[in-house]
This record gives C-alpha cells, sequence and structure tokens, in this order.
C-alpha cells in the first residue's frame, strides 16, 4: 500500500481525471450542438412473393388406421338437470327489543318479538327455529334456516 505523500501524488491525478470525464459527459449531454449523422444510402425494398397455400380436406375415417377395426365415434351425452328453483327465505317478523339482565355478560337475557309474541332468549338459544347468534344492547345477529340477519333495537 502506497503510504505518505506517495499516495497523494499518485491518487489524485486519477481522481482529477475520473471527475473531469463525468463533467465533460455531463456537459456534452446538455450542449445545443446536435450530432452530424452520415447520410444514409439510399435503399430499395423488393416486393415480397406470395405463395398460394393448397387446400385441401380430411376425409371420414371408416377404419382405425392401426388395429384395423371400424372406427365408432363415441357419442356425446348431454344430460340437462333440470333446475330446481328454491323458494326464497321468508323470515319471521323479528323486533329486538332490548336487554332486560346481564348486559355484558355471557349469560345476559334478551327481549325479542317473533311473529308478535315476545321471547326472553339467551344467547345461542332457539326459539321457533330462530337462534340467537349474541347480542349487544344496540343489536342482535340472528340465524333463521341457515342464514344469518342483524336486527337493531327498536326504540
Amino acid at each position: 500500500m502506497l503510504k505518505g505523500k506517495k499516495a497523494l501524488y499518485v491518487l489524485l491525478p486519477i481522481v482529477a481525471f475520473v471527475w473531469g470525464a463525468i463533467i465533460f459527459q455531463v456537459v456534452g449531454a446538455f450542449s445545443d450542438e446536435d450530432p452530424e449523422t452520415a447520410k444514409a444510402a439510399e435503399v430499395t425494398v423488393a416486393p415480397v412473393e406470395v405463395k398460394e397455400r393448397d387446400k385441401f380436406s380430411i376425409g371420414v375415417i371408416e377404419r382405425d388406421p392401426f388395429l384395423g377395426t371400424p372406427y365408432k365415434p363415441k357419442k356425446k351425452v348431454i344430460v340437462s338437470r333440470p333446475k330446481v328453483k328454491k323458494p326464497p327465505l321468508v323470515w319471521p317478523s323479528i323486533t329486538y327489543k332490548g336487554v332486560v339482565s346481564g348486559q355484558g355478560n355471557a349469560n345476559a337475557i334478551y327481549l325479542i318479538q317473533i311473529d308478535g309474541a315476545d321471547q326472553l332468549m339467551k344467547a345461542r338459544q332457539t326459539i321457533s327455529e330462530v337462534t340467537l347468534i349474541r347480542g349487544g344492547s344496540s343489536s342482535i345477529r340472528v340465524k333463521y334456516k341457515g342464514k344469518i340477519k342483524d336486527f337493531k333495537i327498536v326504540n
């Protein structure tokens, strides 16, 4: 490794040369002079000859070429099943009236009106196919025949 002033004398010109080359490239890129272009020789293009393709058709296969047996194409059987429309799910009349006791507790009891009859329900309890999934002070989540719906409190 070069030590002392010898390193300074060798590396300083190299660094100056590298920075000079970089500055020269940057200044040259922003100059207003356009580079000179050599005039291109005139190019002639010959037309391309297009060959017409031969047309052919494939005949009906009567025998299997490998086995020598008559060819029997497989018949595609299309079975269409009639679409069975499910009747739309009609929810019973459900009204959430509020929490009776244990608000915010796992043992809370909720007052819910189902088809005009008031019912006291706990979480995960089922009455006339209506299951109370969870409840809060402002809304409940109910499941009826596999469908889930939220109901808000009625003031």
